[in-house]
């Protein structure tokens, strides 16, 4: 298991890395959530996105989730020709599958969040939200099981190949790594999430995680 020191590096050298996605991430989801409340063109037009969330639920859920977080960044890959030419197709569509599936279900975990805590934007029922995504839900589900699902990619759809990588560096220095990436990124960017109706919310959700999808596409290029 990693010593202390080398968690703290560790933890350091995620924030130099995720630093400038970290500031432009949340300065897009600060200006939409201003545009909401402030611009009344603009908000008219989430008003008519909230309606179609309600009207599609979980379909909104997963297809605008599968193409923020599978489809797009696969096409920006292809087109700065750094996607590998082997299997990407079967990559495509396995990461499509999964991000499909994550889309209805964090769309219920905020109906869930919504029935525990209520749907106020005061102070206290954000930061209660906001803990129990980031302190309970992120490290004993959502941020395993993504890690893992993308490992599941890695290996071309092999369970077995996948069970077999999951070893003591996975789960003591990877998965521990993600987590704070996760912090990093999108403890400030729910609490906006968190701010607004709930019909809005999953909608700036997928909006935020287009946006810093492509952030970290494009930054990723020349690594």
């Amino acid at each position: 298991m990693p010593t202390s020191p080398g968690i703290l590096a560790t933890i350091a050298s995620v924030f130099r890395q995720n630093r400038a996605s970290c500031l432009a991430l949340n300065f897009i989801a600060i200006s939409l959530v201003v545009s909401y409340y402030q611009v009344p063109a603009l908000a008219g037009f989430w008003e008519s996105l909230g309606a179609l969330k309600l009207r599609w639920s979980f379909v909104f859920a997963c297809l605008s989730t599968m193409f923020a977080a599978a489809v797009l960044p696969t096409f920006i890959q292809l087109a700065q020709g750094v996607l590998p030419q082997e299997g990407r197709w079967k990559r495509l569509t396995l990461l499509m599958l999964f991000w499909g599936y994550r889309g209805m279900e964090i769309d219920l975990f905020y109906r869930l969040q919504g029935m525990i805590f209520g749907h106020g934007n005061d102070a206290a029922t954000l930061v209660k939200k906001v803990v129990f995504d980031q302190f309970v839900a992120s490290p004993l589900w959502f941020v395993p099981t993504y890690v893992i699902a993308l490992r599941w990619v890695e290996m071309g759809g092999s369970w077995s190949r996948t069970r077999a990588s999951l070893d003591r560096e996975f789960w003591t220095q990877t998965c521990p790594t993600v987590l704070v990436t996760n912090w990093l990124v999108w403890i400030p960017a729910l609490a906006l999430v968190y701010s607004l109706p709930a019909a809005l919310q999953f909608p700036l959700f997928s909006v935020v995680m287009c946006c810093f999808i492509l952030i970290v596409t494009v930054m990723a290029r020349g690594k």
